[in-house]
């Protein structure tokens, strides 16, 4: 894989709740960054990747725990 030396933008089409426009940008940042913003809006919510996997994995240990 190479190194990312600048943000790199894509667009996706997601469910998401009623009022929220479902074409996301996600923008990867250079230092492990992830930025997401609705589709011509200005205002983009960022998160660290390593906060985010950290999440996720406490989500799905959660999940586990009370599906046992």
């Amino acid at each position: 894989m190479t190194k990312l030396l600048k943000p790199v933008k894509r667009t996706a089409t997601c469910q998401v709740p009623h009022g929220v426009n479902p074409s996301l940008v996600i923008t990867l940042h250079p230092g492990g960054v992830i930025g997401l913003r609705e589709s011509r809006r200005r205002r983009e919510y960022l998160i660290a990747a390593g906060r985010l996997y950290a999440q996720l994995v406490a989500m799905e240990a959660k999940q586990h725990k009370r599906s046992r």
